[in-house]
Order: C-alpha cells, then structure tokens, then sequence
C-alpha cells in the first residue's frame, strides 16, 4: 500500500533582523549594536518546520542559508522591503532593531569645524511594525519592544497602537541579555493584554517559544 505523504505547510514567514543604518556622510552613521541573532534564531526555526522564509536584514553577521534573504541598509530600505514582500507573507515578525531617526546625508566626509560643533536635525523614521499591523488583515504580525527598564506598560501600548496580535519585550539595559548577547530574557503579551510567556535563556530556544506561538495564534 503507498504510503501518503505527509502535508507540508506552506506558509511563509517574513522576519525583520539586524540593525538598520542611517548615514550622516559617505562614512558616518546613525545605528544600534544590534547582532540580528534573534531574527537569524527565528528564521532557521521556521525554517526547520518547514516554512518558508522571507529573511529582510540590515547590518548583521548572521544570514540563515535557505531563506530568500532581501538586504536593507536604513530603515526607508527596510520599509520598502517588507512593502514588496508583504502579500507573499502569512506571519510577520518584526525582530530588527530599526533606527528611529534619520539624518539628511551629506556627500563626501563632514570635516572637523574648528569650533567642534556640528548641528544635525534628525526626522522620524517610518514605524514598519505599525504599517504591517494597519494592513494585515488575516495575516498575523508580531513586534518586538527594546526597552531601557522594566516597562512592560509601554510595551502594552505599543501592542495596542500598532494594531500586533503579539509583542515581544524585553529588557536591554539587564546584563547578559539583550543586544549582542546569545541570551534574553522576553515577556510576550498577546492583543487581549495576557502575558502567553515570560522567562530567559538562550535565544535560539526562545525563537523556539516566539514560532510555538505563532503557530497557536492564540490572540486572547
């Protein structure tokens, strides 16, 4: 008797990673210390159950083979990244650390003024997250909330105002976890408001937690 084969799920996952970079000069820019190990962590356990993934990243070392992988230099690039691959994504995650502000570049090397000064205006980036839940429809969207101290109310706000079915927190000023680091410690909190986990350990077993729930797709 033949045997049946198993049904594989297709659905896709686009992942944000890395740091963005926004340039005062030829030389010169605005950016975080961002690894990209979590979006990377994400992307190689999606991958492993057998999604496909749409991998858009800015400034990291670590690029999971096997994932359609979309480079992105500022956050405007990043942007139009998950602009053109939006429709071709079931679930989103939003695992860069993307600048908030950009600066008008300048051409060539800003030289040294005598005086020591240089003035730079700085204008809001676009919020990628926020425009990925005002058009998600059926698609789900999960963000991520870097904040400097405990401020998980601010992370409850960010899940309302951006419209997410689930946001990430976590900690970046707790030593040994966040930024860089192969360990963190997150909190998720689903769109009705209920912590769904809380706990730390190595980044590539809470990638392992971040896809189990975005596979339950609870969103009470």
């Amino acid at each position: 008797r033949a045997v049946k084969k198993k049904k594989v799920n297709k659905k896709t996952f686009l992942i944000t990673s890395g740091a963005t970079r926004e340039f005062i000069d030829d030389i010169r820019f605005i950016s975080n210390p961002s690894s990209g190990k979590t979006g990377y962590h994400l992307a190689r356990e999606a991958m492993k159950r057998g999604y496909d993934v749409i991998f858009v990243t800015g400034e990291s070392a670590f690029i999971p083979e096997g994932a359609l992988v979309v480079k992105a230099v500022s956050a405007g690039d990043m942007m139009d990244a998950v602009k053109k691959y939006f429709e071709k994504a079931d679930i989103i995650i939003g695992a860069a650390a993307v600048g908030d502000f950009t600066v008008k570049k300048r051409g060539g090397k800003i030289k040294r003024i005598a005086s020591g000064g240089l003035d730079l205006k700085l204008e809001p980036t676009g919020d990628i997250i926020a425009w990925a839940g005002s058009h998600k429809g059926k698609k789900m969207v999960i963000g991520f909330a870097a904040e400097a101290g405990d401020l998980k109310h601010e992370a409850r706000r960010k899940l309302r105002s951006k419209n997410l079915d689930f946001i990430v927190f976590n900690d970046v000023t707790k030593k040994g976890a966040g930024f860089n680091s192969d360990n963190n410690e997150i909190t998720v909190i689903s769109a009705g408001g209920k912590v769904v986990y809380e706990g730390g350990g190595a980044k590539k077993e809470l990638a392992e937690v971040i896809i189990d729930i975005a596979e339950g797709g609870t969103k009470n």
